[in-house]
Formats: structure tokens, sequence, C-alpha cells
């Protein structure tokens, strides 16, 4: 028993992931973001692709502290691969429950941490049926901060990985016509791997960092936009402003036998009541 412990330690062994308590935990997150989001939306011009089979990395830009959410929400998408996403060791400390469902811990700034960022990674990436949900920025960055910079350890691994693909994804959550913001996503084009070595790991960063910056600027104007007809909701959540306010709205609407719409916007005839 001893050898083969040895064995799987050498070889590495997949993050933790209790499947009951993972599927809990997304219920749980698509109620809080319901609770604090008018929507959820994903840009139609950006809506997901099947990159097929091989290593997959989700590349997103870290504008907040939603951003783990928002990944696990959308890994959703992708059911027929498990995901798995690094976390600063700092933040797992702080919030030790991650580690039961496929968050691993990494040791941010130190050549250890990253060294044992890319091998637990590429041993993830190696494995059929799973898929890696990246903030390469590493740290809190805002949706509009030019030039995009990302750390090098993705491109580290894109020289070592053959076959699959990277995906950018761009995130803002800005504030429309409710109360509550919206939260906003664009899957970018798929990026080819084919044999990692054909680049050099400045290369491969250089890479993703101009695709992760396009598809936050497209992103940005359609935000700017603030178009609703733009996106898909993927979840819906809460409107109006509540309070006295809502009351007063609600009375009319009774009043004019009409059913109350708690929306704030406007449509095409004019502003809502």
């Amino acid at each position: 028993m001893k050898d083969i412990a040895a064995k799987e330690k050498q070889q590495g062994a997949l993050p933790k992931r209790w499947a009951l308590i993972a599927s809990w935990f997304l219920w749980y997150c698509r109620n809080y973001v319901a609770k604090n989001f008018h929507a959820l939306r994903i840009s139609k011009t950006g809506l997901p692709a099947d990159p097929g089979e091989g290593p997959l990395v989700f590349l997103l830009n870290h504008p907040s502290w939603w951003d783990p959410i928002t990944g696990i929400l959308l890994s959703k998408i992708f059911t027929t691969r498990v995901p798995y996403c690094p976390i600063d060791s700092r933040g797992l400390g702080k919030y030790k429950f991650f580690s039961w469902i496929g968050l691993y811990s990494v040791e941010m700034g130190t050549t250890k941490g990253a060294i044992g960022f890319f091998k637990t990674t590429f041993y993830i990436l190696n494995q059929p049926g799973t898929m890696v949900w990246i903030t390469g920025q590493g740290q809190f960055s805002d949706a509009r901060e030019r030039p995009v910079k990302i750390r090098p350890g993705l491109g580290h691994l894109a020289r070592k990985l053959v076959g699959g693909h990277v995906i950018p994804v761009a995130i803002e959550y800005p504030f429309w016509n409710e109360r509550y913001p919206e939260a906003l996503v664009r899957f970018g084009a798929p990026i080819p791997l084919g044999k990692g070595k054909d680049n050099t790991v400045e290369e491969w960063t250089g890479i993703f960092e101009s695709a992760l910056e396009q598809n936050m600027n497209a992103l940005s104007l359609e935000a700017l936009a603030r178009d609703p007809a733009l996106f898909e909701t993927h979840i819906k959540g809460r409107a109006g402003v509540g309070g006295v306010y809502d009351f007063w709205r609600r009375l009319k609407s009774w009043a004019r036998g009409k059913p109350f719409d708690p929306e704030h916007g406007f449509t095409n005839e004019g502003p809502k009541e």
C-alpha cells in the first residue's frame, strides 16, 4: 500500500472534488447570483463553442471577487467536462471549503508556487474529461485596464501541452437601468495549441494577452450599448427598486388592472412606470 501511495504522489493526483458538495454549491451560487444581480448574460456574438477533445483552459480577466462564482456557473455549460481552478493559497486558507469542490492551492509570487501550479495544472489537463478555469491576471484588475497583462504560467503550460485549446473569457459587472448590476460574459474564439513548442513562453503569453484584450474590448462595447437583446440571459435575477417606490408602482398597476412589472428600465414606448 505504501508503494502505491508513493507512486500516486510521484505521478500526481486530481484535486479533491466531491460531486455532491459541488452540485450543492452550484445550486447555492446560482441562487446567490440571482439575489445580487439583475441577470447573468452571455454575449450572442461570443457564445461558447465546443472545442472538441484535448486539454481545455478558460482564461478569464479578473475584475471582481465574483469571478470564481461566475466561472463555476459558466462551467456548467460544458457538461462533459469536470472543472478545476487554481486559487491563491491565502484565499484557500480563508475559504477551506473550496478545496472540496476542485479548487487547488497556488502559492502566488514564489518559484515554489509557480512550479506547483505548473505540475498540478499540467497533470489535470492531461486527464480526459477535465477543464481548468484560470484568472490569468493573478490579481484584481479593472475591466478597462490596458494593456492586458497575464502571468507567464499559462505560456509555460502551452509549451508543454500537445493539442487542446485556450478560450479567452471576458467578464464585466456594469450597472444599467436597474438597482442591481448586470454580470456580462463573452467567450472568445478557441485558440488551438497544436504543438506547444512551436512558440516560446513569451510568444504564447502575448497571444493569450492579445486574445483576452480583444475579447474584453468587444464586451466593453456591448456593455456600453446597454441592450439586453445583445445577450442571452443565463440566469434571471432581481429587478425593481423595492420599498415605498415599488409599493406605489404596484398600487398604480393594480388600479389600472395591469400586472405589475418590477423592471425599472425602458421600453419602446418610453420609460416604465
